[in-house]
């Protein structure tokens, strides 16, 4: 690891509008065959940095200078670098696995058998082999974490960029991609990844560059902060039972898609006013589709689903009454500024405009995005956007809210300010919650009922 790859000096970055630079006079270097890993809190600037390394800054001012010294390829059909976005559905682009890994390859004109082998290969190396012919639509936010670090190792970079690469995937999954990042890491690959909690791959990383507030304030050779992942304070509050109607009233749930077979088995689920409720599950194991079909979007070929007291329920009779949020929030975001998303919901329900400001300006500030009131929410951080999601679907103070994935993009310290905000509505306003996640939660604590959802099959967890 002699050889400077890349070297970084002063380098800044303004986003168009913004008061505060994203980037501050940064400079470091990375040498061949390092993995480095770029730390910090959301919105410290750890994606604009990949950004800027990659050239893909168009708008705003960049200063500095990065010179890079490309390594060698080993046949002009691969690319010298390749970057994994940290929102895997803004980079897929075809319909089926095997279209979208052989993508790249078709670009750079590669010959048709090598292409062949390198979908394969590529594939295999993500634990996604046989599932060439699937749609990517029915695909898990894991599944499609992973197809996009295939769609990437199908052009043989020997850099691999790297942005919150752990943010979608469960146990498991993170330590399959330890092995495979581990396995390019012996074969000569430079890695640079960005990830708010990087414990899973202390083994494989060289350095930590710690960034806060756009400058980069600490290089260290071990985990920095390991104190910061555990909770904090007292147990949250819970609200008071509530033995009325149930808020989500489900009976032998079923469903199938047809190139997958069946999804849902015969799954119960009753959920009290108030409750906390913790659905844990693997990738793909059929958590965001049974959020989906209590939220209207998919119509379930089995059961009864009532929600809110409403009998099959459709998203059109679901405003005021039942909140989602989804695993990529910018499906969801489309106002000009943040204060019209998060008011947009209250609007439309007929809210006077006064009263309209005041819960607007409550919700910004529960989910701590005050002082973004003004931007646009699509030019915000993916973290950033997911509060401001949050904060538009708390803001009617809705009897039930349905959160898929809602850690993802959130450094640790988020995640359990974001469990602390989940635990006030209950108390506040009677509301239910519901978080799907792969992940157990940042304070297990914090649910007054788990389940666990299999193959499939749902069941309680009993602690």
């Amino acid at each position: 690891m002699d050889r400077e790859l890349l070297k970084i000096e002063r380098l800044s970055f303004n986003y168009p509008g913004a008061s505060l630079p994203a980037l501050s006079e940064i400079s470091c270097a990375v040498r061949a065959g390092e993995c480095i890993c770029i730390t910090g809190n959301s919105g410290c600037g750890k994606s604009t940095m990949l950004l800027a390394i990659m050239g893909l800054l168009r708008d705003g001012t960049l200063t500095g200078t990065m010179h890079f010294s490309q390594p060698p390829v080993s046949d002009r059909w691969s690319r010298a670098a390749g970057f994994v976005f940290q929102n895997a559905e803004s980079q897929i682009l075809c319909n089926t696995v095997a279209e979208e890994v052989a993508f790249g390859p078709e670009n750079l004109c590669v010959p048709p058998d090598e292409i062949v082998r390198r979908v394969r290969g590529a594939l295999r190396a993500v634990g996604l082999e046989g599932q060439e012919a699937r749609n990517v639509e029915r695909f898990s936010a894991g599944q499609k974490q992973r197809l996009t670090i295939a769609s990437v190792l199908s052009m043989n970079p020997k850099l691999l960029i790297l942005d919150e690469p752990t943010s979608q995937l469960d146990v498991q999954g993170k330590q399959e991609l330890l092995a495979i990042l581990a396995d390019l890491k012996r074969q000569g690959y430079t890695l640079i990844m960005a990830e708010h909690d990087p414990r899973p791959f202390a083994p494989l990383i060289d350095r930590y560059l710690v960034l806060k507030r756009g400058r980069l304030v600490e290089t260290a050779r071990s985990l920095p902060n390991p104190g910061q992942y555990a909770p904090q304070g007292a147990k949250p509050e819970s609200a008071a039972p509530d033995h009325g109607a149930p808020v989500i009233d489900v009976l032998g749930l079923g469903l199938i898609y047809p190139e997958t077979g069946e999804v849902l088995k015969r799954v119960d689920l009753r959920v009290q006013r108030g409750e906390r409720v913790h659905l844990f599950g693997s990738n793909g194991a059929g958590k965001s589709s049974l959020l989906r079909c209590l939220a209207g979007l998919e119509r379930p070929g089995a059961g009864r689903v009532a929600l809110a007291g409403l009998e099959s329920p459709r998203p059109e009779r679901l405003p005021g009454k039942v909140g989602v949020l989804f695993q990529n929030p910018a499906r969801q975001l489309f106002a000009e500024s943040v204060r019209e998303e998060v008011a947009f919901t209250l609007e439309r329900l007929g809210h006077p405009a006064g009263e309209t400001g005041s819960i607007v300006a409550e919700a910004l500030e529960l989910c701590g995005i005050g002082h973004l009131a003004g931007r646009a929410p699509l030019t915000l951080s993916f973290g950033e956007q997911h509060r401001v999601a949050l904060a538009a679907v708390l803001a009617p103070r809705p009897e039930l809210l349905l959160l898929d994935e809602p850690f993802a993009g959130l450094d640790f310290p988020q995640r359990l300010a974001l469990l602390d905000i989940l635990a006030q509505m209950p108390v506040r306003y009677g509301t239910t919650v519901l978080i799907a996640s792969h992940d157990e939660l940042p304070d297990g604590r914090w649910a007054d009922r788990s389940f666990l959802l299999k193959e499939g099959s749902l069941a309680e967890i009993t602690h």
